[in-house]
């Protein structure tokens, strides 16, 4: 490869790279994305000889003029530093790609791509941007080495040719070599860069970290309706089909698997039903939550419904201890709400003590204000409790409950009937609520395609007229008629199941797995998950298992782990990554050491015979050193190997018959004791294997043998396979 080439190619690779990692973040426009790349393209080739660059210096001179004034003014009425920063950025690399003419241009692209991937830090957190500058650690190498040798031609020839047109030529002569860098060169420095990659991986998870919020900005995802204070029917039908992950959960068996049972990931909860909405209102009860903070950065809550006030958090940390364990990523949702597995009982947080950044909440939500992603650890109830405590339950509410019993006035008269013909003749709230969710799974259809009610009320019209709807509808069905008939209910938005990936083992919950149902309070018993939905709502299900979806969740363990050890890698996860190396450590040297105290302790066990053992190879030893010794000098022949005999073949092939037909001779039993063992058990082939042993020791050990016996060996063995034959 020439050399000019050979430089271009990698600085360009070295600037695409450090581009790649800063666009791909979502921050960077798309004009100023457009312009990047098409600009960039377009300058390879806007370089001496083929453009006099002097004459467009001015151009370029007030297009940067314009671009900076269009940067500082929309920064200033927007805010966003950050992302126009990006922007006016990448105008200066695509300006400085157009107007390359000597080394020193090449080193001032190389800062502004540095710059790019140091802004890239800041505006990108997904795995490309590790990809990119894995890319640009190993462009850079080849770029700066070569743009060293290039300056170094230009400065020595600029000092030995006083005339421009001597230095021009020479130069250009040397760029154009293909003699200066080869494949060799790239491999070597290649590996070089790789080596130091993989050293700066290691401090980067050796060094203390503050965490990826001190520094970066905080990720942005999408924001979808269903987590506000107020949820109109019909707004979770549009995002069905939506694949894009919301949060990553681990959870502990039996819910880990494909086949593993769904679990409700509970986020928020109301109270209050008017005219086809949900809301949160002041009626409801507060969340009790009692705080157990550890250090300036970790804390732990527990739900406090059912509790006295002085309970401790021993008692707290004890029935903890017996419940679910999962540990959640959950990704931005322009929402406060952390989501948990059905009922939680404590869910604990690392993050730094600021006031008001927990806020009162209500219906047994729990929310914190937060900055784009978090990642947190919950201990969750999901398994209900017996159906013979349920139905035991007491008639019994708790001041404020009298909330989830709210009716509006617009319920028909013909729901409320509907409501006491479902549950005619129970006489328990368990029964009521359960035949509630069966009919409502039995009569009505789940769709999204959605029909407008109108101006009659949509509960109404879902029952009796349209039939059909999506969750939300047939979470709303019954709430209605289970307070219709004094169930205490209330309606719950959040997510059911999830894609279960196979290689990090984790459930990755996608937006299409939104979903609404029911909550019913049980004396004694707390809150208690009930889902009218019919099953084949689940477009989604667990993920498809064609190379296309495996491929996807494989990119998608990547991107996480990208997360996991380096955008939410902070002090804490490092500690925690300490421990789990000193542990592994500590458990090989106990194996270690373990098996030294063992093999002491046979040693010691038996010392006589271990020494009677040593003395005996020692004598041995010695005694072959010395006979040895009394040889001549002459050098000792190689041991010849005995060629096999066409006696001992033909006692082969007699002892291949018999072993097929169940007598096999076991390597310690001797060629006679054999013969003997086949008259015993009655063979007809007996005298002959006889017969045919005593030959087998006369040729291998009594010298040569004769052609007669020869042949009466053959007629022998041809015997006892006539004769094994006729047994079978």
């Amino acid at each position: 490869m020439r050399f000019a080439v050979a430089h271009k190619t990698s600085s360009y690779l070295m600037v695409g790279c450090a581009m790649l990692a800063m666009i791909t973040g979502g921050a960077v426009s798309p004009v100023a994305i457009l312009v990047g790349v098409v600009g960039l393209i377009g300058s390879w080739w806007w370089e001496p000889p083929r453009v006099r660059i002097e004459r467009w210096t001015l151009a370029w001179n007030l297009l940067s003029i314009l671009v900076l004034v269009w940067a500082v003014s929309t920064a200033v009425l927007t805010g966003d530093f950050l992302g126009v920063g990006g922007d006016f950025l990448i105008w200066l690399v695509v300006a400085k790609a157009f107007n390359r003419r000597a080394s020193r241009d090449w080193q001032q692209l190389y800062l502004l791509s540095f710059l790019m991937l140091v802004a890239g830090s800041v505006l990108n957190d997904d795995l490309t941007y590790g990809v990119a500058f894995l890319g640009f650690v190993l462009a850079s190498t080849w770029a700066l080495i070569l743009s060293h040798l290039r300056r170094e031609m230009e400065d020595n020839f600029l000092l030995k040719h006083a005339d421009d047109r001597s230095e021009r030529v020479e130069v250009r002569r040397i760029l154009q070599s293909r003699r200066i860098v080869d494949l060799r060169f790239f491999a070597g420095t290649g590996v070089m860069s790789l080596g130091v990659f993989v050293l700066a991986s290691a401090l980067f998870l050796t060094i203390p970290r503050v965490g990826a919020g001190f520094f970066m900005k905080a990720r942005q995802g999408q924001t979808f309706a269903g987590f506000s204070d107020g949820v109109k029917l019909g707004g979770h039908g549009t995002i069905k089909d939506d694949d894009t992950i919301v949060m990553r959960v681990e959870i502990q068996a039996p819910y880990r698997g494909r086949d593993a049972p769904y679990v409700h990931w509970r986020g928020v909860a109301f109270d209050e039903y008017s005219h086809g909405e949900w809301r949160r209102t002041r009626r409801a009860p507060t969340t009790r939550a009692a705080i157990d903070r550890d250090g300036p950065r970790h804390e732990t809550r527990y739900w406090m419904y059912q509790r006295d006030d002085d309970v401790t958090f021993r008692e707290l940390e004890a029935e903890r201890d017996g419940a679910v364990r999962h540990h959640v990523w959950l990704e931005p949702l322009g929402s406060d709400v952390l989501f948990t597995a059905s009922m939680p009982l404590a869910v604990e947080l690392d993050v730094p003590a600021r006031p008001g950044r927990a806020r009162a909440t209500r219906n047994d939500e729990q929310r914190l204000r937060h900055d784009g992603g978090i990642r947190y650890t919950v201990w969750s109830k999901i398994e209900p409790p017996p159906a013979a405590l349920l139905r035991a339950a007491p008639k019994v509410l708790p001041r404020g409950f009298e909330a989830y019993l709210q009716l509006p006035p617009e319920i028909t008269p013909r729901t409320r009937a509907l409501a006491r013909r479902i549950t005619d003749g129970l006489t328990n709230d368990y029964d009521r609520a359960r035949a509630i969710e069966r009919w409502l799974r039995d009569n009505l259809s789940y769709t999204l395609e959605l029909a407008d009610p109108g101006d009659q009320e949509p509960v109404d019209f879902f029952l009796f007229d349209r039939k059909a709807g999506h969750c939300e509808y047939f979470a709303s069905a019954f709430a209605i008629l289970a307070r219709a008939v004094g169930v205490p209910t209330r309606n719950v938005n959040g997510f059911l199941g999830g894609e279960w990936n196979e290689y990090d083992s984790y459930i990755a919950v996608r937006a299409g797995d939104a979903h609404s149902w029911n909550e019913v309070y049980f004396a004694g018993q707390g809150w208690v998950t009930f889902d009218a939905t019919p099953a084949s709502q689940d477009r989604l299900g667990r993920g498809g298992s064609g190379i296309g979806a495996r491929l996807r969740r494989f990119f998608d363990t990547l991107r996480f782990q990208w997360f996991k050890w380096v955008v939410d890698y902070d002090l804490g996860r490092q500690v925690g990554f300490f421990k789990d190396v000193g542990r592994w450590f500590k458990r090989q040297a106990a194996r270690v050491a373990g098996a030294y105290r063992a093999t002491v302790r046979v040693a010691l066990d038996h010392a006589i015979a271990l020494a009677a053992i040593v003395v005996l190879a020692g004598a041995l030893l010695v005694r072959r050193a010395l006979r040895r010794r009394r040889r001549d000098g002459g050098a000792r022949p190689p041991p010849r190997h005995r060629d096999r005999s066409t006696m001992a073949a033909l006692y082969g092939r007699a002892l291949r018959r018999l072993a097929r037909r169940g007598l096999p001779r076991d390597p310690a039993t001797t060629p006679r004791e054999l013969a003997h063992a086949a008259a015993a058990r009655g063979l007809p082939c007996a005298a002959a294997l006889a017969e045919l042993t005593e030959l087998y020791y006369a040729a291998e050990w009594g010298g040569a043998v004769t052609g007669p016996e020869l042949d009466r060996a053959r007629d022998l063995v041809a015997d006892i396979e006539r004769a094994l034959d006729a047994a079978s």
